[in-house]
């Protein structure tokens, strides 16, 4: 069970994270620039990320958000 409950705040510290970054992508004109926004506005990312894979994460975000992927 500690896995589980683990596993549900990953789930929720990543969901709150990509919730956050949202507010970005209608100020930003680039994928970097949005992830330049992003992690300057944070204090933290999921720890359990390291900053790669959070970065790559974000430029998916923004890639949805430009192909109209996200209402």
């Amino acid at each position: 069970m500690i896995l589980n409950q683990e596993v549900k705040k990953w789930a929720t510290d990543l969901h709150v994270f990509l919730h956050k970054a949202e507010m970005f992508l209608p100020s930003s004109n680039s994928a970097e620039e949005f992830v330049g926004k992003v992690f300057s506005s944070f204090e933290e990312k999921p720890q359990f990320m390291s900053n790669e894979e959070a970065e790559e994460m974000l430029h998916e975000l923004w890639l949805a958000y430009k192909d109209g992927r996200l209402d």
